[in-house]
């Protein structure tokens, strides 16, 4: 678990650790000065001790003290810097987003979930499993280039409603056997954001149980968006038939604007 947010964890722990190497270098170099000292008023006259050594010293402490500043400088920044995220973050309470992500909040029997394709595939298969991961509900997904939804209602292969919760995303997809380049497969997850949360390092939004970060999110809508996430495909519940659920044929024409996403299909 993550702590509440406040400038904390790796922060506090690199600036405490500074302190205590200014500390000691003070110190270090108290006693260091102190004989030195010493060792000149005892010295004879004339057979004076060689400078080199206590002058090398002195270069010494001061490429040291050089770099406790250059430490110290680096965790304020580091402190403002995650800062200015949870500020950031904070706006987004209440708020529905959508991330990067291969795990999905199933909330009140209701997940919103995407995967993508980096080009037409032979078959897909989306498989949704529990924490043990055990395969709760599996789609046929949309093969065709490109990002496609998923709503989900929170019922197992059987039709039985599952306990709400973090559930993981799995992608199975065939490619075609006359694809030139290796199909690769991403997903995403939509949901309200509850909470915010930094462990000094990074700042985390909370989506129900599931904890992402900031870095993650792709975009922040005011309503959980049913109908159309980036565009792509509408895939309903079901395990029957090709699971597609989108008006026309449900393909969409999978070319997009050259970005690996296809153009926005409208659904019902």
């Amino acid at each position: 678990m993550v702590d509440p947010v406040a400038t904390s964890g790796l922060v506090g722990d690199a600036t405490s650790e500074s302190g205590q190497s200014r500390n000691k270098l003070a110190n270090d170099l108290d006693s260091f000065l102190t004989l030195l000292t010493t060792q000149l008023k005892a010295q004879d006259p004339l057979s004076p001790m060689d400078s080199t050594e206590f002058t090398n010293q002195l270069v010494l402490f001061a490429q040291v003290e050089q770099q406790i500043n250059q430490n110290e400088n680096l965790e304020s920044l580091l402190k403002s810097t995650v800062k200015t995220q949870q500020a950031m973050a904070i706006n987004f309470l209440d708020s529905y987003v959508e991330v990067e992500a291969n795990k999905v909040m199933l909330l009140d029997s209701k997940a919103v979930f995407t995967y993508g394709l980096s080009g037409d595939a032979k078959s897909v298969k989306v498989l949704v499993k529990d924490a043990d991961g055990a395969v709760v509900r599996t789609f046929e997904g949309n093969p065709t280039q490109g990002l496609h939804k998923i709503t989900w209602d929170g019922t197992d292969k059987d039709g039985k409603t599952v306990d709400d919760g973090v559930y993981v995303l799995e992608v199975s997809a065939t490619a075609r056997d006359d694809a030139k380049d290796e199909l690769k497969t991403w997903t995403t997850s939509l949901g309200k954001v509850t909470g915010v949360a930094s462990d000094g390092n990074a700042t985390y939004l909370a989506i129900g149980d599931l904890s992402v970060d900031l870095d993650k999110v792709l975009g922040v809508f005011n309503e959980l968006p049913l109908d159309d996430v980036g565009g792509g495909d509408d895939i309903g519940d079901g395990d029957g038939g090709d699971g597609t659920d989108t008006a026309g044929d449900g393909t969409g024409d999978g070319s997009g604007d050259g970005d690996g996403t296809p153009d926005e299909t409208e659904t019902t």
